[in-house]
Protein backbone atom coordinates (compact mmCIF):
# COMPACT_ATOMS: atom_id res chain seq x y z
CA UNK A 1 0.00 0.00 0.00
CA UNK A 2 1.53 3.42 -0.81
CA UNK A 3 0.72 6.77 0.97
CA UNK A 4 0.80 10.07 -1.06
CA UNK A 5 4.54 11.80 -1.48
CA UNK A 6 5.77 8.68 0.99
CA UNK A 7 9.19 7.39 -1.27
CA UNK A 8 8.38 3.70 0.64
CA UNK A 9 5.32 1.29 0.59
CA UNK A 10 3.95 0.31 3.95
CA UNK A 11 5.44 -2.82 3.30
CA UNK A 12 8.92 -1.28 2.86
CA UNK A 13 8.37 0.79 5.81
CA UNK A 14 8.43 -2.68 7.30
CA UNK A 15 11.48 -3.87 6.50
CA UNK A 16 13.31 -0.76 7.12
CA UNK A 17 11.99 0.10 10.58
CA UNK A 18 13.71 -3.93 11.40
CA UNK A 19 17.70 -2.01 11.26
CA UNK A 20 16.65 1.49 12.37
CA UNK A 21 13.85 0.87 14.37
CA UNK A 22 15.78 3.71 16.93
CA UNK A 23 14.71 6.30 14.58
CA UNK A 24 11.30 5.44 14.50
CA UNK A 25 10.94 4.87 18.63
CA UNK A 26 12.87 8.38 19.24
CA UNK A 27 10.67 10.07 16.90
CA UNK A 28 7.38 8.42 18.07
CA UNK A 29 8.27 9.72 21.32
CA UNK A 30 8.15 13.15 20.16
CA UNK A 31 5.07 12.65 17.69
CA UNK A 32 3.14 10.39 19.72
CA UNK A 33 0.00 11.39 17.91
CA UNK A 34 1.33 9.86 15.20
CA UNK A 35 0.22 6.11 16.41
CA UNK A 36 -3.61 7.37 16.60
CA UNK A 37 -3.82 9.29 13.41
CA UNK A 38 -2.69 6.25 12.24
CA UNK A 39 -5.52 3.53 13.41
CA UNK A 40 -8.12 6.22 12.44
CA UNK A 41 -6.73 6.32 8.76
CA UNK A 42 -7.36 2.56 9.52
CA UNK A 43 -3.17 2.01 7.65
CA UNK A 44 -1.58 -1.40 8.71
CA UNK A 45 1.49 0.00 9.90
CA UNK A 46 3.01 1.03 13.46
CA UNK A 47 3.97 4.43 14.63
CA UNK A 48 7.80 3.46 14.77
CA UNK A 49 7.81 1.97 11.16
CA UNK A 50 5.70 4.73 9.74
CA UNK A 51 8.19 7.10 11.11
CA UNK A 52 11.32 5.53 10.23
CA UNK A 53 9.82 5.56 6.55
CA UNK A 54 9.02 9.34 6.62
CA UNK A 55 12.42 10.42 8.55
CA UNK A 56 14.06 8.33 5.37
CA UNK A 57 11.74 9.41 2.67
CA UNK A 58 12.67 13.22 3.64
CA UNK A 59 16.08 12.97 3.92
CA UNK A 60 16.08 11.11 0.14
CA UNK A 61 14.15 14.56 -0.45
CA UNK A 62 16.49 16.69 0.70
CA UNK A 63 19.53 15.46 -0.91
CA UNK A 64 17.56 15.07 -4.23
CA UNK A 65 16.95 19.25 -3.97
CA UNK A 66 20.63 19.38 -2.61
CA UNK A 67 21.95 17.75 -5.74
CA UNK A 68 19.30 20.19 -7.74
CA UNK A 69 20.12 23.42 -6.16
CA UNK A 70 24.08 22.44 -6.31
CA UNK A 71 24.10 21.64 -10.34
CA UNK A 72 21.81 24.73 -11.34
CA UNK A 73 24.17 27.06 -8.89
CA UNK A 74 27.24 24.84 -10.79
CA UNK A 75 26.05 25.42 -14.18
CA UNK A 76 25.16 29.39 -13.81
CA UNK A 77 28.57 29.80 -12.40
CA UNK A 78 30.82 27.40 -13.63
CA UNK A 79 31.94 26.06 -10.37
CA UNK A 80 30.79 25.45 -6.78
CA UNK A 81 31.72 27.97 -4.62
CA UNK A 82 31.25 27.48 -0.89
CA UNK A 83 28.35 30.10 -0.48
CA UNK A 84 26.52 27.92 -3.45
CA UNK A 85 27.15 24.88 -0.89
CA UNK A 86 25.72 26.52 2.27
CA UNK A 87 23.28 28.15 0.03
CA UNK A 88 22.10 25.03 -1.23
CA UNK A 89 21.71 22.68 1.98
CA UNK A 90 19.87 25.47 3.82
CA UNK A 91 17.24 25.05 1.19
CA UNK A 92 17.42 20.99 1.04
CA UNK A 93 16.78 21.31 4.50
CA UNK A 94 13.83 23.21 4.17
CA UNK A 95 12.71 20.64 1.81
CA UNK A 96 13.55 17.72 4.35
CA UNK A 97 11.27 19.43 6.68
CA UNK A 98 8.61 20.29 4.39
CA UNK A 99 7.82 16.68 3.05
CA UNK A 100 8.99 15.64 6.72
CA UNK A 101 5.71 17.48 7.66
CA UNK A 102 3.83 16.42 4.96
CA UNK A 103 4.36 12.54 5.78
CA UNK A 104 3.35 13.74 9.28
CA UNK A 105 -0.21 15.20 8.48
CA UNK A 106 -0.95 13.30 5.96
CA UNK A 107 -2.26 10.22 8.48
CA UNK A 108 -4.62 12.76 10.16
CA UNK A 109 -5.45 14.14 6.51
CA UNK A 110 -6.76 10.32 5.45
CA UNK A 111 -8.78 9.54 8.49
CA UNK A 112 -10.47 12.89 8.20
CA UNK A 113 -11.80 11.63 4.30
CA UNK A 114 -12.65 8.62 5.98
CA UNK A 115 -14.91 10.36 8.58
CA UNK A 116 -16.07 12.67 5.55
CA UNK A 117 -17.14 9.16 3.65
CA UNK A 118 -19.17 8.26 6.76
CA UNK A 119 -20.74 10.84 7.21
CA UNK A 120 -21.89 11.83 3.46
CA UNK A 121 -24.51 8.44 3.80
CA UNK A 122 -24.66 8.73 7.37
CA UNK A 123 -28.09 10.71 7.23
CA UNK A 124 -29.44 8.31 4.77
CA UNK A 125 -28.76 5.57 6.50
CA UNK A 126 -30.44 6.82 9.71
CA UNK A 127 -33.25 7.98 8.17
CA UNK A 128 -33.85 4.60 6.21
CA UNK A 129 -33.26 2.73 9.59
CA UNK A 130 -35.51 5.53 11.09
CA UNK A 131 -38.83 4.50 8.69
CA UNK A 132 -38.09 0.69 9.75
CA UNK A 133 -37.99 1.25 12.94
CA UNK A 134 -40.89 3.56 12.70
CA UNK A 135 -42.77 0.14 10.72
CA UNK A 136 -42.15 -2.39 13.33
CA UNK A 137 -38.71 -3.60 12.36
CA UNK A 138 -35.85 -4.32 14.99
CA UNK A 139 -32.87 -1.90 15.59
CA UNK A 140 -30.87 -4.62 14.72
CA UNK A 141 -32.49 -6.22 11.52
CA UNK A 142 -32.50 -2.68 10.61
CA UNK A 143 -28.63 -2.42 11.13
CA UNK A 144 -28.59 -5.99 9.07
CA UNK A 145 -30.72 -3.93 6.10
CA UNK A 146 -28.04 -0.88 6.24
CA UNK A 147 -24.76 -3.39 5.98
CA UNK A 148 -26.57 -4.24 2.80
CA UNK A 149 -27.65 -0.93 1.37
CA UNK A 150 -25.58 1.23 -0.84
CA UNK A 151 -24.32 3.61 1.83
CA UNK A 152 -20.36 3.03 0.96
CA UNK A 153 -18.26 3.41 4.25
CA UNK A 154 -21.44 3.23 6.57
CA UNK A 155 -22.80 0.41 5.26
CA UNK A 156 -18.87 -1.34 5.71
CA UNK A 157 -19.72 -0.13 9.46
CA UNK A 158 -22.73 -1.73 10.08
CA UNK A 159 -21.83 -4.75 8.76
CA UNK A 160 -18.70 -4.85 11.73
CA UNK A 161 -21.74 -4.54 14.35
CA UNK A 162 -23.77 -7.15 12.43
CA UNK A 163 -20.77 -9.56 12.49
CA UNK A 164 -19.92 -9.06 16.15
CA UNK A 165 -23.52 -9.62 16.90
CA UNK A 166 -23.25 -12.84 15.16
CA UNK A 167 -19.60 -13.76 17.02
CA UNK A 168 -21.55 -13.53 20.48
CA UNK A 169 -21.66 -9.76 21.67
CA UNK A 170 -24.88 -8.33 22.64
CA UNK A 171 -26.47 -5.31 20.63
CA UNK A 172 -24.78 -2.74 23.34
CA UNK A 173 -21.55 -4.45 22.84
CA UNK A 174 -21.53 -4.14 19.12
CA UNK A 175 -22.83 -0.71 19.36
CA UNK A 176 -19.90 0.51 22.29
CA UNK A 177 -16.86 -1.08 20.24
CA UNK A 178 -18.16 0.77 17.38
CA UNK A 179 -18.08 4.17 18.95
CA UNK A 180 -15.10 3.88 20.43
CA UNK A 181 -13.02 3.14 16.54
CA UNK A 182 -15.74 5.41 14.39
CA UNK A 183 -13.60 8.36 12.78
CA UNK A 184 -17.03 10.53 12.14
CA UNK A 185 -17.88 11.85 15.71
CA UNK A 186 -21.69 12.24 14.02
CA UNK A 187 -21.97 8.60 13.74
CA UNK A 188 -20.24 8.14 17.36
CA UNK A 189 -22.75 10.43 18.67
CA UNK A 190 -25.61 8.16 16.99
CA UNK A 191 -24.20 5.03 18.47
CA UNK A 192 -24.39 6.96 21.95
CA UNK A 193 -27.69 7.99 21.82
CA UNK A 194 -28.93 4.73 21.34
CA UNK A 195 -26.58 3.15 24.11
CA UNK A 196 -28.43 5.59 26.00
CA UNK A 197 -32.23 4.64 24.76
CA UNK A 198 -31.49 1.06 25.28
CA UNK A 199 -30.02 1.07 28.54
CA UNK A 200 -32.49 3.25 29.68
CA UNK A 201 -35.57 1.52 28.18
CA UNK A 202 -36.70 4.46 26.20
CA UNK A 203 -37.65 4.41 22.28
CA UNK A 204 -35.09 3.55 20.09
CA UNK A 205 -37.68 5.37 17.69
CA UNK A 206 -37.38 8.36 19.54
CA UNK A 207 -33.32 8.05 19.70
CA UNK A 208 -32.70 7.71 15.88
CA UNK A 209 -35.71 10.58 15.47
CA UNK A 210 -33.04 13.03 17.63
CA UNK A 211 -30.36 12.31 15.71
CA UNK A 212 -31.92 12.68 12.65
CA UNK A 213 -33.04 15.97 13.62
CA UNK A 214 -29.68 16.70 15.16
CA UNK A 215 -27.75 16.15 11.85
CA UNK A 216 -30.67 17.79 9.76
CA UNK A 217 -30.45 20.78 12.34
CA UNK A 218 -26.30 21.34 12.30
CA UNK A 219 -26.33 20.60 8.24
CA UNK A 220 -28.73 23.47 7.84
CA UNK A 221 -26.77 25.55 10.48
CA UNK A 222 -23.83 25.26 8.66
CA UNK A 223 -24.99 26.67 5.36
CA UNK A 224 -26.63 29.69 6.78
CA UNK A 225 -23.03 30.04 8.66
CA UNK A 226 -21.35 29.54 5.32
CA UNK A 227 -23.70 31.93 3.88
CA UNK A 228 -23.16 34.36 6.63
CA UNK A 229 -19.28 34.02 6.33
CA UNK A 230 -19.53 34.29 2.40
CA UNK A 231 -20.74 37.77 2.27
CA UNK A 232 -16.78 38.59 3.95
CA UNK A 233 -15.04 36.71 2.12
CA UNK A 234 -16.81 38.68 -1.66
CA UNK A 235 -15.88 41.84 -0.05
CA UNK A 236 -12.49 41.04 0.80
CA UNK A 237 -12.24 40.03 -2.67
CA UNK A 238 -14.05 42.54 -4.28
CA UNK A 239 -11.19 45.05 -2.12
CA UNK A 240 -8.41 43.29 -2.82
CA UNK A 241 -8.23 41.65 -6.25
CA UNK A 242 -9.34 44.36 -7.79
CA UNK A 243 -10.14 47.42 -6.03
CA UNK A 244 -6.42 47.52 -4.34
CA UNK A 245 -4.13 47.06 -7.34
CA UNK A 246 -6.48 49.42 -9.69
CA UNK A 247 -5.50 52.34 -7.37
CA UNK A 248 -2.69 51.02 -6.48
CA UNK A 249 -1.35 51.73 -10.29
CA UNK A 250 -3.16 54.89 -10.44
CA UNK A 251 -1.24 56.34 -7.19
CA UNK A 252 1.87 55.18 -9.07
CA UNK A 253 1.41 56.83 -12.09
CA UNK A 254 0.38 59.95 -10.32
CA UNK A 255 3.47 59.77 -7.45
CA UNK A 256 5.56 59.01 -10.88
CA UNK A 257 4.94 62.20 -12.49
CA UNK A 258 4.92 64.37 -9.46
CA UNK A 259 8.44 62.63 -8.79
CA UNK A 260 9.88 62.45 -12.02
CA UNK A 261 10.28 58.71 -12.10
CA UNK A 262 8.81 56.48 -14.49
CA UNK A 263 6.96 52.86 -14.44
CA UNK A 264 8.08 50.29 -16.04
CA UNK A 265 6.18 47.65 -17.59
CA UNK A 266 7.71 45.08 -14.56
CA UNK A 267 6.01 47.24 -12.02
CA UNK A 268 2.15 46.50 -13.74
CA UNK A 269 2.99 43.09 -14.72
CA UNK A 270 4.33 42.33 -10.85
CA UNK A 271 0.99 43.89 -9.59
CA UNK A 272 -1.12 41.52 -11.87
CA UNK A 273 0.94 38.84 -10.84
CA UNK A 274 0.74 39.36 -7.29
CA UNK A 275 -3.44 39.98 -7.53
CA UNK A 276 -3.85 36.55 -9.98
CA UNK A 277 -2.26 34.45 -6.72
CA UNK A 278 -4.23 36.53 -4.29
CA UNK A 279 -7.54 35.31 -6.24
CA UNK A 280 -6.06 32.15 -6.37
CA UNK A 281 -4.84 31.83 -2.98
CA UNK A 282 -8.23 33.17 -1.63
CA UNK A 283 -10.50 31.12 -4.22
CA UNK A 284 -8.68 27.98 -2.59
CA UNK A 285 -9.35 29.05 0.62
CA UNK A 286 -13.24 29.49 0.22
CA UNK A 287 -13.49 26.46 -1.50
CA UNK A 288 -11.99 24.69 1.42
CA UNK A 289 -14.49 26.19 3.55
CA UNK A 290 -17.79 25.04 2.44
CA UNK A 291 -19.69 23.04 4.45
CA UNK A 292 -19.90 18.81 3.93
CA UNK A 293 -24.15 18.88 3.68
CA UNK A 294 -26.00 16.00 2.42
CA UNK A 295 -29.85 16.43 2.95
Amino acid sequence: MRVRFLLFSLEGANRLSRRLTWIGKTLSNVFYNTKYDLKRAELPVSAEQYLTACFLSALLYGLFFFALFAGIFYVREQLLSEQSVVLSAALSLLFFFLFFGIHLVYPGLLAKQVAAGIDQNLLFALKGMQVQVTSGVSLYDAMVNASKGNFGVVSNEFEGVVKDVSAGLSERQALERLALKTKSDYLKKTCWQLLTSMQSGASIQGALNSVVSMLMNHQFRSIKDYAAELNLWILLYLLLATAVPTLGITFMVILSSLSGSSIGPSNIYGTVLASFLFQAALIGFIKTRIPRVYL
